[in-house]
Formats: C-alpha cells, structure tokens, sequence
C-alpha cells in the first residue's frame, strides 16, 4: 500500500462523499481500484469499532473509514484527489489488518 488518497467520488452521495484509495499502483492494468468510503462524523448515529473505522479529517470535516464496506468500483467512478493521506498509511493498514486478521 504504498499510496493512499482521497478523492471525491463521482456519484452524489451524501454519505459518502469521499473515497480512499488503497489499491498498489504496481496494478495499473486494471480498470477498477479498491476503495474504502469515507462516511460523515457528523452523521453518525451508533459508536463504532474505533480500531475498525478510524477518523480522518478532510477538507475540515471529520469522517470515519469504512473499512468494512471496502469495494472495488471501476475507474470511472472515482473523482479527483483531494488529500494525500500517506500520513495515515499506518493507521489504515492497522484497519484492514484488524477485518483481515482479527489483529
């Protein structure tokens, strides 16, 4: 995992607005990427597992990693970058460790 961004997603969704890319980019033959949504701190309505959903700040709002409704989408759907988040590469490894190896 490299690289992480974020990007906007192409579709209106309110609650995910955000989209964060974990694909390698050694797989650039591929149409489609793994994305991970990012989901509205502001909307949240149940607590949910911190280790599972870690907070992001982006563009000023707060929103919560979805690790556990990662998806591949194709290409087109994703928009533009709007953040670097290397940064946070560890802490969002440690999320797709923890769905992956219960770790």
């Amino acid at each position: 995992m490299p690289e992480i961004r974020a990007t906007q997603g192409k579709g209106n969704s309110k609650a995910y607005p955000y989209l964060l890319d974990v694909q390698s980019d050694i797989i650039d033959e591929l149409h489609t990427r793994m994305v991970i949504p990012l989901f509205p701190v502001s909307r949240l309505v149940n607590n949910p597992v911190k280790r599972l959903t870690p907070t992001l700040n982006v563009e000023g709002n707060d929103y919560l990693v979805m690790t556990h409704e990662m998806a591949s989408i194709r290409l087109s759907q994703i928009g533009d970058e709007v953040m670097d988040v290397r940064s946070h590469r560890q802490t969002i490894k440690n999320a797709l460790d923890f769905i992956f190896d219960g770790f």
